[in-house]
């Protein structure tokens, strides 16, 4: 157990580090986690080794997350159920028959939520697994493309199957899906040779949504 001058010390050395924190350059609330003695948690970026990559939800200055302006989202009367951010991500082109590169591409991308413990896998289909349950969604494009300075365009998916999801599971209720805040993933340029296949790095953000209440 800390006695009164232990505690003092305690405060003391966490109010220092609070200080050198926030010189450093470190988001407020990730100062005032220190002053409370929680430095170990930092904010949602910092926990997944991005502390210098911007995070929309800290941003806005709000733990939730908040949809940049232009988000396509579904009409009708649906809500945020949850919204992932790509930690590390490709998507990957092939060469057409007449050596040039096809326009669509295929994802693989790991997940992580933002605000809470999540991961999702996103792959070909395009389907998004979630691996806490296993519950899958495969989706179809449903509006025209947002397009973005660039990178890849914005999008709005419809959930067109379901997979191992039943009642309960964490994707079981989604029904459509946003793709927002894109950078990378553009189509390689140039000559190629048939059925050859390039992997393009890219980030995005992925929002799910659900029937409003």
């Amino acid at each position: 157990m800390w006695g009164i001058g232990g505690t003092r010390r305690l405060r003391a050395v966490l109010a220092v580090a609070a200080s050198a924190a926030l010189a450093g350059g470190l988001a407020p609330a990730a100062a005032q986690a220190m002053q409370h003695g929680q430095a170990a948690q930092g904010t949602p970026a910092m926990q997944h080794g991005r502390a210098g990559q911007q995070n929309p939800a800290m941003q806005h200055g709000k733990r939730g997350y908040t949809l940049p302006p232009g988000t396509p989202r579904p009409s009708g009367n649906y809500r945020v159920l949850s919204v992932y951010r790509v930690v590390h991500g490709v998507q990957t082109y092939t060469c057409g028959t007449a050596g040039t590169w096809n326009a669509g591409s295929t994802p693989e991308a790991r997940l992580v939520r933002y605000g809470r413990p999540g991961r999702i896998h996103h792959y070909a289909g395009p389907s998004w697994t979630s691996k806490r349950d296993g519950s899958t969604l495969v989706g179809a494009l449903v509006q025209p493309t947002v397009p973005q300075p660039g990178t890849i365009p914005w999008l709005l998916l419809r959930v067109e199957a379901y997979e191992n999801a039943p009642a309960g599971t964490e994707l079981a209720a989604v029904t459509h899906i946003s793709r927002v805040n894109t950078r990378g993933g553009l189509s390689p340029t140039g000559p190629c040779t048939p059925d050859e296949r390039r992997s393009v790095r890219y980030g995005a953000d992925y929002v799910f949504w659900v029937p409003g209440s």
